[in-house]
């Protein structure tokens, strides 16, 4: 067999450690035994470079090779896509280390390397994946140091410091391409995991299902307003209109079976259809302009408060008032909205409208219809009747809770009669029933409400603890106007929030003693530096798009065109390049030197400092006479200098730190006795 190609030891270290940090996110994200084969092949070349293995066989290899190959088709069912396909290769990048037999392949496992970091923004792309990455840059770039210098040339440390040196170095001509460079498709773009769960707002909700999603502390949205922002009690944030009812689960009506008719969705392009005209020649202050950043939902549906208007591309408005995304939302998406919160609401509805705001299943929740029936003849307007089902909502014997109990075929007449017990939709879902039993069109709404202040910005952040359920009911004369029965039985969760409405109401989340732990001062303010840097980066760097880039450019440059933009370029890439070049000359030394050439150059520049003609192929021992010549005082001790210079550089330990800073020493004694003649 040929000789194995042997990673220097000074190199080795990098390697090693490059390949597992590398590798790490997919671990983390792949399968389990995947983290298996990247330490198992690290440890297998690890003991081949000690000495104690030999290189595996080419059977072995391939055996290997369609085992990983296998496990990964077994874990995805398939060889394609990216998740699939970055588990891929990493199992060829670890892989890989076990065929190091030239230095070529020492080369394609650090290239692996580089692209299989590249990878890790698939799964992660905040601030602290940034920085991940960007440490174990350094580190690849270590061993790719490593590998090119010969065993007795350098060391592990030196290694690491000089990729850091490089690093930096390229850090400001990365910032000008960032930011005048045309956008491209970022990686993050793809969607890394097929099968990921959907997450947020259902497009149905039943009895107990807001109520499991509001405790969890997972981020929903991030909104910043320009100006100040609604109070708390007013920040409804739309996502769902649910039409249609069961008995038990209320589903999204009509958009939700043809989304792109016209008749119910204008995208924000094209003709616009009569009511968005209407809508438009309605507007008038106050109003709210913001822009909101969404984490990944796989959902089209967006959130703004009423009444909305986007002009963010592939984003539009439908006719019950909500925002929608032309596509499902499967990474962090911004978007701007202005909202109108007091334009009126559809005066008129047609009779479709009416008729789908009015459905009710048969043979359902007899109880309640009664009751509704009673009390809608009793009152005097569709408004009288509404206010005496809140005011009797907040006198009875009504509680708010995370924990409600279940509930049978007669979901409304249990909850209104029995058990009296629950969260936002079952209120909702009760009111809702109670006007479409007496011919008042009303339909149920669910987003979030609220929105917690983040003390270190001028952010909002809303969590899936915030989902709420609402009700809009059509009144003549005013359009559809919306009633919140839980602000009649929980006042406290539409001032206050979550938290204070379930401590009045004598209820708790399912926590257990670790329930407050996160209220702690110093949690608190780190969970508050965590999400300002996170919003930060989306705002300054993922969301830097083609838009921010245009008016980045046009406020730097007045006029975009190519002969602006390339003139740019060119004068940043002097105003970096030439300074990068200028220091690289003052350095007065060629790159690659080792210690020993390096102290012999500063030996010729102390001399030539001092006036003395010395050129670079003289040998020490002739320097010596040189100086003795000019300056007697001098000599003796250059000549101990060039004693130990020659004993240590030809000696058997030419590494020996302690013989570099007794150079060093005799070096500013020869300093000192040159400037006393």
């Amino acid at each position: 067999m040929a000789r194995v190609y042997q990673v220097p030891r000074h190199a080795m270290l990098w390697m090693m450690l490059a390949v597992i940090l590398a590798g790490l996110p997919h671990v983390i994200t792949g399968p389990a035994w995947l983290g298996g084969l990247l330490v198992g092949a690290v440890l297998w070349r690890w003991l081949i470079h000690r000495g104690r293995l030999r290189m595996p066989r080419r059977a072995v290899r391939l055996a290997l090779l369609g085992a990983m190959v296998g496990g990964i088709f077994y874990h995805f069912g398939t060889l394609f896509g990216p998740t699939a396909g970055v588990s891929l290769l990493v199992g060829a990048f670890a892989l890989k280390l076990l065929e190091l037999f030239r230095l070529r392949d020492a080369y394609v496992v650090i290239v692996l390397g580089y692209f299989v970091l590249a990878t890790t923004f698939l799964h992660q792309r905040g601030a602290l994946a940034a920085l991940y990455v960007l440490v174990v840059l350094a580190v690849v770039t270590a061993a790719l140091i490593g590998i090119n210098q010969p065993e007795s040339g350098g060391r592990a440390r030196d290694h690491i410091k000089l990729a850091g040196v490089m690093l930096l170095q390229s850090l400001p001509l990365t910032v000008l391409l960032f930011l005048i460079m045309p956008r491209i498709a970022p990686l993050w773009s793809m969607e890394a995991d097929e099968s990921r769960a959907r997450t947020g707002m259902s497009d149905s909700m039943a009895p107990g299902e807001v109520s499991d999603l509001s405790q969890s502390d997972e981020l929903a949205f991030r909104v910043t307003f320009e100006d100040e922002a609604p109070p708390r009690a007013q920040r409804y944030w739309r996502g769902m209109t649910y039409t249609r009812f069961d008995g038990r689960r209320w589903r999204q009506g009509g958009l939700g079976e043809s989304w792109r008719t016209r008749d119910l969705f204008f995208p924000g392009r094209g003709s616009p259809p009569q009511w968005w005209e209407q809508w438009r020649d309605q507007r008038a202050r106050p109003t709210y302009t913001y822009q909101v950043v969404m984490e990944p939902s796989r959902r089209r549906w967006l959130y703004a408060l009423a009444v909305p208007f986007s002009e963010t591309e592939d984003v539009g408005v439908a006719r019950d008032f909500r925002l929608l995304r032309e596509k499902e939302i499967d990474s962090t998406f911004a978007y701007r909205v202005t909202s109108y919160p007091e334009m009126p609401r559809d005066y008129r509805l047609t009779e479709r409208q009416r008729q789908r705001n009015l459905q009710l299943p048969a043979g359902f929740n007899p109880r309640t219809r009664a009751r509704a029936e009673q009390w809608r003849s009793d009152a005097a307007t569709d408004q009288a009747y509404i206010q005496r089902i809140l005011d009797w909502l907040g006198r009875e014997q009504f509680y708010y809770t995370l924990q409600p109990p279940e509930l049978g075929r007669n979901t409304v007449d249990e909850f209104l009669f029995d058990t009296r017990r629950g969260f936002c939709e079952h209120y909702a879902s009760a009111l809702t029933f109670m006007l479409r039993a007496v011919d008042i069109p009303a339909r149920v709404v669910a987003g979030y409400h609220g929105g917690e202040a983040n003390p270190l910005g001028d952010h909002l952040r809303v969590r899936q603890r915030d989902a709420h359920a609402w009700v809009e009911a059509w009144l003549p004369g005013q359009g559809w106007v919306r009633f919140d029965p839980t602000a009649a039985v929980a006042p406290s969760r539409i001032e206050y929030g979550l938290d204070r409405a379930l401590e009045e109401q004598g209820s708790q989340g399912a926590g257990g003693v670790l329930d407050n732990l996160d209220q702690l001062p110093l949690i608190l303010q780190m969970g508050y530096l965590s999400d300002y840097v996170e919003f930060a980066w989306y705002k300054w760097v993922l969301g830097y798009d083609q838009g921010a880039r245009l008016e980045l450019l046009t406020d730097w440059l007045g006029k975009v065109n190519p002969v602006r933009v390339g003139l740019a370029l060119t004068a940043g890439l002097v105003i970096i390049v030439l300074p990068l070049a200028a220091w690289i000359l003052l350095q007065r030394r060629a790159p690659g030197l080792s210690v020993w050439q390096r102290e012999y150059w500063r030996m010729l520049d102390l001399l030539r400092g001092e006036g003395m003609r010395v050129h670079p192929g003289v040998a020490p021992r002739d320097l010596v006479e040189r100086v003795a010549r000019r300056n007697p005082s001098a000599a003796e001790a250059l000549q101990t200098w060039s004693r130990d210079y020659e004993r240590l550089v030809y000696g058997p330990h030419p590494g020996d730190r302690a013989a570099q800073q007794r150079l060093r020493r005799e070096r500013r004694v020869v300093r000192r006795a040159l400037r006393r003649r």
